[in-house]
């Protein structure tokens, strides 16, 4: 009898100690050499004054520490709190990443590795034609408050010129912020159909393929995992001509320059705990752009939709999911403006495969095993706090992809359009700071190919 009361005198304790309110007494941020006071605050979910329960603090402290995580302004972050009676006293702990990384431009430019080291084979390593060089300018947290700025100057394969300025907050709130971008892609070499679900190009010596894009946005960002974009994009397209007599629909009209403006809405919930490499939480998107030509009746509306949640089942065990899909009211679109699976969405195990149409459904789940837990070290010789702490992980994964394109246009010449398709495999990831990702995958397609394939981002 003792023994059961004992036990709930316990409950009832603790019960009231949950449910009793403390008051955020004070907040204290060490560290932020460059960063703004406010830039971080404005990524916490509670603020001086606020009175909340244990749970809703706790709830709340866990929030701000994936906020403040998914800014890239920190390689680490530690929050530490004080009970003092009835008030609490939160210390904040940063160690600032480098913000300014201007580097040299060294890189292939292919829709992945594999299709890259594939073409280096069969040159017999000596066309090195698609290699990108130049310089590079991002300057993280500009100013100290998390505003972006990019300048690029790239020549090679594909020639990139690129202004950009990201301010994510314009008014007193927080809320609103703008980006402005304006970029120029030019080519000697470049794609102008599709055949056998492979790229076919045309090159030249005197003349490019030119591509001018200007780019206002606006946005709004109520809370600190909704993001909602209002863009008003133009761009302008140039080919040589006898590319039209290559693929008369290359353009989708009988000149050899494309005009047209893009209205665009992109709505985003972030809730991962990495972007980079997620094991936990969520991420939702919307985008809905509405296109016009300027010279002819093109017209156009596309949907596109993505899911994407991630669970921990057990200690060191994860499962991750995405669903994307594409749709299109314009079902006679330009080639340029065709493209589906291959590039940016793929599915794994069909690295060599380019998908054209003007609807896709895709689908990728993977169960993910930590095999090495997070290490954190010091790299000697390096004296900045930037470089010098460092950390890594180690995932063991299995995975499977399903995907559908539908295509109207080229299904006689792309057999693989039209056609459920669907792979597996297992995959070892490397994970390390400054958001690195090295994945070597071996996987299979439904046409029971093989292949052993290197990537460098986010499968999801």
């Amino acid at each position: 009898m003792r023994l059961i009361i004992t036990f709930l005198i316990v409950i009832i304790a603790f019960t009231s100690y949950s449910q009793e309110v403390f008051r955020v007494n004070s907040i204290k941020i060490e560290g932020n050499k460059v960063t703004k006071r406010a830039t971080v605050l404005r990524e916490l979910s509670f603020q001086v004054g606020d009175s909340l329960t244990l749970k809703e603090f706790n709830e709340k402290l866990k929030q701000s520490e994936l906020n403040i995580g998914n800014q890239w302004l920190f390689n680490f972050v530690d929050i530490i709190t004080d009970f003092n009676q009835n008030e609490i006293d939160v210390n904040i702990e940063v160690t600032e990443r480098w913000y300014v990384w201007p580097y040299p431009i060294l890189e292939i430019s292919e829709r992945n590795f594999n299709v890259f080291w594939d073409r280096l084979q069969k040159s017999n390593y000596t066309d090195f034609s698609r290699i990108n060089y130049g310089v590079f300018l991002n300057w993280y947290n500009f100013r100290g408050r998390n505003e972006l700025l990019k300048l690029k100057f790239r020549k090679g394969y594909k020639e990139h010129y690129l202004f950009e300025y990201d301010i994510p907050y314009i008014n007193k709130n927080k809320t609103l912020g703008t980006i402005l971008n304006i970029e120029l892609f030019r080519m000697k070499q470049f794609q102008y159909l599709t055949v056998n679900n492979a790229l076919l190009y045309k090159s030249y010596n005197d003349q490019h393929f030119l591509n001018w894009n200007s780019t206002f946005t606006f946005q709004y960002k109520k809370n600190l995992n909704l993001t909602h974009r209002l863009s008003i994009k133009h761009s302008w397209l140039e080919v040589p001509k006898d590319i039209q007599t290559l693929n008369p629909n290359f353009l989708g009209n009988e000149n050899n320059e494309f005009e047209f403006s893009t209205l665009e809405y992109h709505y985003e919930n972030e809730k991962r705990n990495s972007i980079s490499y997620p094991t936990k939480g969520s991420f939702n998107e919307v985008l809905i752009s509405a296109y016009r030509g300027k010279n002819d009746n093109f017209k156009n509306i596309k949907f596109v939709l993505k899911s994407e949640n991630h669970f921990k089942l057990y200690e060191r065990w994860f499962l991750g999911n995405s669903i994307k899909g594409k749709a299109q009211t314009n079902t006679k679109l330009p080639y340029i403006l065709n493209e589906s699976l291959g590039f940016e969405d793929y599915l794994r195990g069909y690295e060599y495969y380019v998908f054209d149409g003007e609807h896709f459904a895709i689908a990728k789940t993977a169960i993910k095993y930590e095999l090495v837990p997070k290490q954190k070290l010091e790299i000697p010789y390096f004296k900045m706090d930037q470089f010098k702490k460092s950390y890594y992980y180690i995932y063991l994964s299995i995975f499977a992809d399903m995907g559908v394109v539908i295509d109207k246009q080229y299904e006689i010449e792309n057999e693989l359009n039209n056609t459920l398709l669907f792979s597996q495999g297992v995959s070892l990831d490397y994970v390390t700071y400054y958001d690195k990702l090295l994945r070597l995958e071996f996987s299979k397609n439904h046409l029971n190919e093989w292949g052993l394939f290197i990537h460098f981002s986010n499968p999801f």
